[in-house]
């Protein structure tokens, strides 16, 4: 079953290409293999290149005006049956997407309610879980059932979760919670200066966000991850680095 993983991005080049990259390595390293990742840049003047399978960057000339109608036209552009979020500021692990579709079976919707956080302090396990929309998976038929994201940057995942679940048709996976050597997505704070999720006003933010100066131009991305993750999740449990 073929997964669409929906990566908006905005003004990663230079500096923060990085990030970027890593999520697309994220992407490669998959070991689900029907997948596509739709990289969707809507910074004006700024091309992002990515030869690499099943990748398919878009660029678009305008901004769109919100992060849930930039959400929306993901969806639209995707071909696989079930989509989740692709963040391009954090890191999936390489079993994300076959224990998400494990986990959801037969149901709509699933979402594994626990994720790493990494800020400079390093890994946590024992922080607050919040939404955590952006590591869950859902089927395209439902997204279209509850209309999609809302058209606003504010709480995006939040109304859109409340819309699947509060859905009389939409049925969300009942799945027991994972271990934590299963744990998939890495959440990181504190890399990027243009995080909606840490502003009281996130439709504001976006729009500051916007009026912010682009360097122009073409940009190649060339996916690579700084470190190996798994081996440094691993290490965090006390595991051996090839225990998957």
């Amino acid at each position: 079953m073929k997964v669409s993983c929906i990566c908006p991005t905005y003004n990663r080049p230079p500096g923060s290409q990085w990030l970027l990259e890593e999520a697309i390595e994220s992407f490669l390293r998959q070991d689900h293999a029907e997948k596509e990742l739709i990289v969707l840049n809507d910074c004006p003047g700024q091309e992002l290149l990515c030869d690499v399978p099943d990748v398919l960057v878009i660029n678009i000339p305008r901004r769109f005006s919100s992060l849930g109608e930039k959400l929306n036209a993901g969806i639209a552009l995707a071909s696989g049956s079930l989509l989740t979020n692709w963040d391009d500021d954090d890191i999936s692990l390489p079993w994300r997407l076959s224990t998400s579709i494990e986990r959801l079976a037969d149901a709509d919707y699933y979402t594994p309610g626990a994720y790493w956080y990494l800020d400079e302090d390093g890994l946590h396990t024992d922080h607050l879980m919040r939404v955590g929309h952006n590591s869950s998976l859902f089927r395209r038929s439902v997204a279209d059932l509850v209309d999609g994201y809302p058209h606003t940057s504010m709480g995006v995942d939040r109304i859109f979760e409340q819309r699947l679940r509060s859905h009389p048709e939409v049925q969300e996976a009942n799945s027991s919670v994972l271990r934590l050597d299963e744990w998939f997505y890495i959440y990181r704070w504190g890399v990027s200066l243009v995080h909606l999720s840490s502003r009281a006003t996130p439709n504001a933010w976006y729009e500051y966000i916007g009026q912010l100066p682009v360097e122009g131009g073409r940009s190649r991305l060339r996916p690579h991850w700084k470190e190996e993750y798994v081996h440094t999740t691993r290490n965090a449990l006390g595991m051996s680095p090839y225990q998957v």
